[in-house]
């Protein structure tokens, strides 16, 4: 619920609580509200983060939204305690909030709100949830400067109405401009015994940190600090006189911070330079350039009062050894963790960023080691690399030189194949030819031992070659066929799709031979003019298929192979083992239909 206060008829209270005691005051001022405020309505807005919302009042005349008589409050965890910025007009007045990165759990010391002033306007709080009813569950106290008590654990006792009269709020009071004043309200439940609100309110300009930094290390020397470890200044020069071993500051310049890795070294500490108490703490980055590479480390949030023991740590901020441990330049960067009031974005981030830099440079005593020990490394890791090398090349070599030996055994048992189909096929020329003679077909006898003598001379001549193009392999079939067409009289087609295929393309040679052969003795021979053989060879895809089919009567599938189609089966495996990416499928299929051999050669084209 939101509410809204008149600020004439405020600042009139505000004289009567300055003039009369408490008593009267608060009679005078119930008196006042009651005769009324100016009407309005009233609207919640919605906000990001722990953002403030606001209650809005009737316009006045005036640019500058924090100071148009609202109060600003934040709804975290039902809290409503709610502050007014009274600008006097003598300087511009900015106003910030602490920005928390780390949403935690709600507890009286991280949820208490800060308000930095940077200007010296005035300011009031009031409560909106405590009224007249529940007045004696509650207690509120002021502090200043965290010592000083303006109010101390009292009861609200000052309630005004809000706008449209249908509820009241504790108005807690009118508090002056002080430079560098620090002004803690807080509210506590005793029913519940339970702190129920609490916001800080500081006059202070915003300004970049001033940073220190101390380097810690371990002494042989007597009488420690409590710690076990030894401070000096990072900016101190090279070479100055102390009373502990600081042999490892390399500095000549202070603004050039270098010194030496080492392992007397264990902890940096940096001092942040503000005035006491700080209202808001700081998020540190740590930028670093090792080995040329360039990284950013964001290493959390400084602490502000009432999260630490004691007040000197809230100057402290230590950097342990693990973020530096390497030789390069380094620099910590300190944001002021705040956003200007109303969720406004910050102007000139830059101008409020403070920040320190050192370089890192490598241990005297540890230099020579490690190159020593990196050399050693590399040399281990270049002779293990050579012997891999060395042990895949003798590898490759024996594999090499084995696929070579398969490849000239393939090749002889292949050609010891052809030289048993050649003899295959020339025995049933002859046999063919003596059929025809022993018939007195004379005239086709001399033609078929003419087409005999042209195919045989053609066999002979590509004996020694393993491939042969697709139109050689066509020329070849087709006088086979013709001669075998003058004994039975069957008929034949030879089928290619010139425009998919290439007839220049290469084929294991008289691949295909044997099956016409087989088609023709085993297939046609008994239909005379009835019979058909065909020969396709089509494209598909990179595969190249062959298809022999022929309309006989078939085989059954127990039927033992003749020696021709054993001896293909074998030349087909023994390409397989050369060729191994382009393996070679050879199918059949054989019923009361006929005849059907597929030879597909994979990935051929």
């Amino acid at each position: 619920m939101q509410f809204y206060i008149d600020q004439q008829k405020l600042n009139m209270k505000i004289m009567n609580l300055q003039i009369k005691k408490r008593l009267l005051a608060l009679i005078a001022l119930l008196s006042i509200a009651i005769t009324g405020f100016c009407q309005t309505a009233v609207t919640r807005q919605p906000v990001k983060n722990k953002s403030i919302t606001k209650v809005n009042l009737p316009a006045l005349p005036n640019k500058e939204p924090l100071f148009s008589g609202l109060f600003y409050y934040g709804l975290p965890f039902e809290r409503n305690l709610g502050v007014r910025f009274i600008n006097n007009g003598k300087t511009k007045n900015e106003i910030y909030e602490e920005l928390r990165w780390d949403s935690n759990q709600p507890t009286l010391s991280n949820s208490v709100r800060s308000i930095i002033i940077d200007g010296d306007c005035d300011v009031e709080f009031c409560c909106l949830d405590i009224n007249e009813k529940n007045a004696d569950d509650y207690r509120y106290r002021v502090m200043k400067n965290h010592n000083e008590g303006l109010a101390s654990w009292i009861k609200p006792s000052i309630f005004i109405y809000s706008s449209d009269r249908k509820f009241k709020y504790a108005y807690l009071g009118h508090f002056n401009y002080a430079p560098r004043q620090v002004l803690k309200v807080e509210i506590y439940n005793v029913k519940n015994n339970f702190p129920k609100d609490a916001m800080q309110v500081g006059w202070r300009k915003i300004e970049p940190a001033e940073i220190r930094g101390l380097i810690q290390f371990t002494s042989r020397k007597p009488h420690f600090p409590n710690d076990g470890l030894v401070s000096v200044e990072m900016d101190q020069l090279k070479k100055t006189k102390e009373k502990y071993n600081t042999d490892f500051i390399e500095t000549s310049s202070i603004k050039d911070i270098k010194f030496r890795l080492g392992d007397s070294l264990q902890n940096l500490r940096f001092l942040i330079g503000d005035d006491w108490p700080r209202l808001y703490n700081y998020r540190v980055i740590l930028k670093r350039e090792v080995n040329g590479q360039t990284d950013s480390v964001n290493l959390g949030e400084t602490k502000i009062l009432g999260e630490t023991e004691t007040d000197y740590e809230l100057d402290n901020f230590d950097l342990n050894k693990r973020f530096w441990n390497n030789p390069g330049k380094y620099k910590l960067i300190f944001i002021p963790n705040i956003i200007k009031m109303g969720d406004q974005p910050l102007q000139k981030v830059p101008d409020l960023l403070g920040s320190i830099g050192f370089t890192v440079l490598p241990s005297k005593s540890e230099s020579v080691q490690v190159s020593v020990k990196t050399l050693i490394f590399s040399t281990v890791i270049v002779i293990f690399i050579a012997i891999i090398i060395f042990v895949y090349y003798i590898r490759q070599k024996v594999l090499l030189a084995k696929e070579t030996q398969n490849r000239k055994t393939a090749a002889l048992q292949l050609q010891s194949i052809r030289s048993q189909l050649n003899p295959h096929f020339i025995f049933n020329a002859l046999a063919g030819i003596q059929n025809l003679m022993n018939k007195n077909e004379v005239e086709n006898a001399n033609k078929y031992l003419t087409r005999f003598a042209r195919l045989t001379r053609n066999v002979l001549d590509d004996g020694q070659k393993e491939l042969t193009s697709i139109e050689h392999e066509i020329d070849l079939l087709t006088d086979y066929l013709q001669m075998e067409q003058m004994r039975f009289g069957f008929n034949f087609n030879i089928n290619i799709d010139n425009n998919d295929i290439d007839q220049q393309i290469e084929i294991p040679a008289m691949l295909l031979q044997p099956f016409v052969e087989n088609a023709v003795k085993h297939g046609v021979s008994s239909l005379k003019d009835k019979g058909v053989i065909t020969i396709n060879i089509i494209k598909k895809d990179s595969n190249l298929i062959l298809t022999v089919h022929d309309n006989g009567k078939g085989f059954s599938e127990g039927q033992p192979a003749g020696m021709g189609f054993k001896l293909c089966e074998d030349r087909v495996k023994l390409l397989n083992s050369i060729y191994k990416n382009t393996a070679i499928l050879l199918h059949k299929k054989s019923d009361g239909n006929g005849t059907l051999i597929t030879i597909e050669l994979t990935n051929w084209l």
